[in-house]
């Protein structure tokens, strides 16, 4: 029996309702309709032809027909569409879209079945009595005799029915349903309170998009853990998602979109999923047999020891299926799809051809008149695109923007409106608008109703603000930044106190006072959630006016902001009481991460840097004393953060870095240079303070708001993975402690070799989770809050508002808070320190609100389940965010090699890489130069006559290779120049093809083991985890990718 047949019944028993039983008024389904038709035409064709014109009183009525009762029922038929148009209301696009999907064939008029199920199919036909006005009246209250649809038996009384729509050319048979019916959201939201189903965002397997997975955002209700043991372990961020096997049961539901899903038992999951993974595992079984045929080939000139020492009778290699994959923990199926995914722009490639290998319940609704749309991306379906909508239909290998629209359950692909033509790949300009409009990046202006809320300028601060916040602007304060940075939205301040203690400060952009609860100003900010940076360029998520001037932190300019300062005890760096305030501050000066590293290093500030002080009057520049004292601020701030840094890890922090690209540009934006970013000592400086200032925040506002706290939380990494990683270290002697994110670090610090740290921190990087925002009443436990890498309890974002809109939720709780509560919340907080000092400012904090204290909360605190929808839609656009600066700093990398390797005489550059994992399909590596990650099969491993990329203009051949644990052996031989070829029974030729026939001795290690005058010379390379190799990176650019392969002769270890 068909899989998905099985699994659409399964889905509609889900719902309630077969498919033939959700139009009560048909009594069979279109087939078999359609099959009685063709039975009626045989039957026709096989009789003699009849006259048109009977006798009078003749009794047969097999062909009867009633124009009176036929008109009233082409009428009611007609009046029943009208009746659904209007409640369907006037028709959009999309409900075009959506009939297009719904339209089939039609059956000719006149052609009507000539019985139904239940029908008299006696011979003894019934002479047609005289029509009468009841029965014209009402002839839906009876069934009209010899009618199709009719039965009633002879002498039976009337009785009260639902006749079928009649079948005219005008109107077609329901068409099947691909899909099952989503449930309205009224079911959704009692099933959740019944326990009955569970909630969670949708996520896509793109290497095989029949796998797909639920994350639950949020602690299933004590009822649903009831009704489903398995949940009751279930922690949110932390445990095994729930597998949603195959499109059927994924149900129209797209990456990211928040759906409601049913579990089902473990038996009839496990079903699903053994029968689901045949399609995927023949498929890579197909691959494996494709990479042994490339083998095969290549052992025409290269030897694989492995092979030859295998016996005849050796078991046949494991296929996919066999390889023992992990079986997931819990199934389901999507029965809704609670909020969609509000980025459903897609690029890809338009087509006239229509999709291939159609499901044959959909081969019917695929109409004509309709483009292909194949996403790039292949997690996302193939749709279909009206060509009527399509201008001018782009050649094939152009790239295309579309938008998803509606998706009927009768349509096996969902229909989308077409946007635009990018053009052909290639370019950096239309790779970048490619990965713009695939990630969802926002690059229209700003519409006039968002400008609108802006404040006119020039602007001044108002006189309230004047005197209701705490004013700062004499103190000493600065920020240090990116010397290419625009959006300033932090600073930080340090003054040394009478009793020995220094009065740290950090200093927040005010955006809240410009970006107002239910305005279409902060309706767009959420909507964008984040700035956007590209290698070239910056996309705001607030207008210019906002984020590079009313709001940055420029110098010499009065500007609002949100505080936390602290009071610290300078030995141990402790922290011993905090105060929040709004403030009015006066940056003195723009320091770049170099200038505060020249600071550190001992030097002084130059004279070049604009500096500036506040008289308490007007602004001024920058006395000597002034600039002596951010000297002295950078050091105490240096001082600071390397106390607080080590006891933050030695408490059990953990940090990974990855390599981080930095590109120069020219005037027409092409790369001319590529390096590593750097971390500085500056850069960490200010790093320990702006963590500091996101957990007192995070400790505040859950304090004061526990259910209604916009929280960030990072979970441990994923185990499976982890042990896989440590396994493979394990060969080489490395011992990883996985008990706890310090552990981990600890583990890490007692590596000597910076380059195997770094491999070994790359490699730890892939089993680790993403960090997400979360909403506090969504999450159960409050230990599930922690934030596994810094190892800290709690933890927001505050300190980037004009960036993030997170930040700007943040700082509306924590004025609200300070309404409410004012700087006192709880003296036996366990994470908040005393607040008293007699330091602070003694500004009273509820007279710093724009809100009055009773609407505070009101106001500024959105509900819970808002909070919810707003970590949903920040955890998106930043993970979309990253996805695009991902990409295109990969578009400049490509644009780069391929600059540098038209100057060399290699096909690409070479480069050193560092082996992180033997397999025995080949071996993976990263390139600390580029960041580079990749693996290296043993097919691709030469071409085809065995050879591979050389450096030193000789041909180097691979000659044999053997893999065994955790190593791989590699001989390779230089092939002799044409000029010199040598004599077969030359001593030394015989000598270098016999060495080449040698066992390989298992402990060497990258010996040159012979050289034969200037004509042959062979080479043994045995490879382990954290050797060196050198590799040929190839640029393509079309699509931007790269690829590697091995180059010859090696790097020296």
């Amino acid at each position: 029996m068909d899989l998905n047949d099985n699994q659409h019944s399964s889905v509609n028993d889900g719902s309630g309702l077969a498919d033939d039983q959700s139009r009560p008024e048909l009594s069979m389904p279109s087939e078999r309709i359609h099959q009685h038709h063709l039975l009626a035409q045989d039957t026709a064709q096989s009789q003699p032809r009849r006259r048109r014109h009977r006798k009078k009183g003749s009794n047969d009525t097999a062909n009867y027909h009633d124009p009176i009762a036929h008109t009233e029922l082409r009428q009611a038929a007609a009046t029943n569409n009208q009746q659904q148009s209007v409640t369907d209301g006037q028709s959009s696009h999309q409900d075009k879209l959506a009939a297009a999907a719904h339209s089939s064939a039609e059956l000719p008029q006149n052609e009507l079945p000539s019985e139904l199920p239940g029908s008299n199919h006696s011979q003894n036909h019934q002479r047609p009595r005289k029509q009468t006005a009841a029965d014209t009246t009402n002839w839906r209250l009876r069934k009209q005799p010899n009618e199709p649809g009719t039965s009633q038996a002879p002498g039976s009384a009337m009785q009260a029915v639902s006749l079928p729509k009649p079948l005219h050319a005008t109107q077609s048979p329901a068409p099947r349903k691909v899909f099952a019916e989503h449930y309205p959201p009224k079911k959704v939201t009692a099933l959740m309170d019944a326990g009955l189903l569970v909630r969670g965002v949708m996520r896509i397997n793109p290497k095989n998009p029949t796998d797909a997975y639920v994350s639950l955002d949020e602690t299933p209700s004590p009822l649903a853990q009831r009704k489903n043991p398995e949940l009751q372990s279930y922690v949110v961020g932390n445990s095994s998602d729930i597998y949603i096997c195959g499109k059927d049961s994924r149900n129209r539901a797209i990456n990211s979109d928040v759906v409601a899903v049913k579990l089902l038992t473990r038996k009839a999951g496990r079903q699903l999923y053994k029968a689901n993974r045949m399609g995927y595992d023949k498929r890579m079984d197909k691959i494996t047999a494709q990479r042994r045929a490339r083998l095969d080939r290549m052992a025409d000139n290269v030897k694989n020891v492995n092979a030859e020492a295998a016996s005849d009778d050796a078991p046949e290699p494991q296929t996919s299926n066999d390889s023992g994959a992990h079986m997931p923990d819990l199934f389901g199926v999507v029965v809704a799809i609670i909020t969609p995914n509000a980025d459903r722009v897609f690029v890809g490639t338009l087509s006239n051809r229509l999709p291939a290998h159609r499901d044959s319940r959909a081969s019917d609704n695929i109409p004509l008149g309709m483009l292909q749309f194949k996403p790039l991306d292949p997690a996302v379906p193939l749709m279909l695109v009206p060509k009527d909508s399509v201008p001018e239909i782009p050649h094939h290998k152009d790239v295309c923007a579309v938008r998803m629209e509606s998706w009927p359950e009768t349509s096996k692909y969902p229909m989308a409106t077409y946007l635009k033509c990018l053009g052909q790949r290639g370019s950096v300009e239309i790779e970048t608008e490619l990965i713009l409009e695939e990630n969802g990046v926002s690059t229209e202006p700003f519409p006039p109703t968002v400008l609108r809320c802006l404040p006119k300028t020039p602007w001044k601060i108002p006189a309230t603000e004047l005197k209701s916040r705490t004013d700062l602007r004499t103190a000493c304060i600065f920020t240090i930044d990116p010397p290419t940075a625009r959006d300033l939205d932090d600073a930080v301040s340090c003054q040394q106190l009478p009793n020995g203690n220094v009065l740290i400060g950090v200093h927040i952009a005010d955006v809240s006072f410009f970006v107002r609860p239910r305005t279409a100003l902060d309706r767009m900010a959420q909507q964008r959630a984040t700035t956007t940076y590209m290698v070239q360029r910056a996309y705001p998520m607030l207008p210019a006016v906002l984020c590079e001037d009313l709001c940055s932190l420029n110098p010499g300019v009065d500007r609002l902001a949100f505080s936390v300062m602290w009071e610290i005890e300078p030995e141990s760096a402790t922290v011993c009481s905090t105060w929040f305030g709004r403030t009015i501050i006066s940056s003195a000066c723009k320091l770049s991460y170099d200038d505060a590293q020249h600071v550190i290093d001992g030097g002084h500030l130059a004279e070049s840097l604009a500096c500036f002080e506040h008289t308490g009057v007007r602004v001024a520049p920058a006395s000597q004393q002034r600039r002596t004292d951010i000297e002295a601020s950078v050091l105490w701030f240096f001082h600071l953060s390397k106390i607080m840094r080590k006891r933050r890890f030695d408490d059990g922090a953990l940090s990974l870095h990855s390599v981080r690209l930095s590109f120069d540009l020219d005037d027409s934006g092409q790369p001319i240079g590529c390096r590593t970013y750097d971390i500085k000592d500056s850069n960490r400086l200010i790093e320990e303070f702006m963590l500091l200032a996101n957990m007192s925040v995070a400790a505040r506002i859950e304090a004061c708001f526990p259910d209604a706290a916009l929280l960030r939380r990072h979970s441990p990494p994923l185990e499976r993975r982890l042990d896989e990683v440590c396994r493979q270290l394990s060969h080489s002697g490395i011992n990883i402690d996985t008990q706890s994110a310090g552990a981990i670090s600890r583990s890490i610090q007692d590596i000597t070799d910076p380059a195997i740290r770094y491999t070994v921190e790359e490699m730890l990087i892939s089993p680790m989770q993403r960090a997400a925002y979360f909403s506090t009443h969504a999450v159960a436990d409050r230990d599930d809050y922690r934030h596994y890498a810094l190892n800290a309890p709690l933890y927001t974002h505050f300190t980037s508002p004009i960036r993030r809109y997170a930040d700007v939720v943040v700082h509306r709780t924590l004025e609200a808070s300070l309404a409410i509560y004012g700087n006192h919340v709880s003296a036996d907080h366990p994470l908040l320190p005393p607040y008293f000092s007699p330091y602070f400012p003694q500004t009273a904090a509820a007279g710093s609100l724009t809100t009055s204290v009773n609407d505070a909360r009101a106001v500024l605190i959105p509900k819970p389940e808002a909070i919810a929808g707003i970590a949903h839609q920040c955890n998106l656009r930043k993970d979309a965010a990253k996805k695009a600066q991902e990409a295109s700093s990969t578009l400049f990398l490509v644009n780069y090699l391929t600059a540098a390797a038209l100057r060399m005489d290699t096909p690409g550059v070479i480069t050193q890489a560092i082996i992180t994992k033997v397999k025995e399909n080949g071996i993976s590596f990263v390139t600390p130069m580029f960041g580079i990650d990749g693996i290296i099969y043993m097919d691709r491993m030469a071409d085809r006559k065995g050879q591979v990329v050389s450096t030193d203009g000789r041909k180097w051949r691979l000659n044999m290779w053997s893999v065994k644990p955790a190593s791989v052996t590699l001989v390779w031989k230089a092939v002799p120049q044409p000029s010199a070829t040598p004599d077969a029974s030359d001593p030394e030729h015989q000598l270098a093809n016999m060495l080449s026939a040698l066992v390989i001795d298992d402990t060497k290690h990258s010996v040159v083991e012979l050289g034969c005058n200037d004509t042959a010379e062979t080479i043994t390379q045995t490879l382990r985890i954290f050797d060196k190799i050198s590799v040929c990176i190839i640029p393509e650019t079309s699509p931007p990718s790269v690829t590697v392969k091995l180059a010859m002769p090696y790097i020296n270890n």
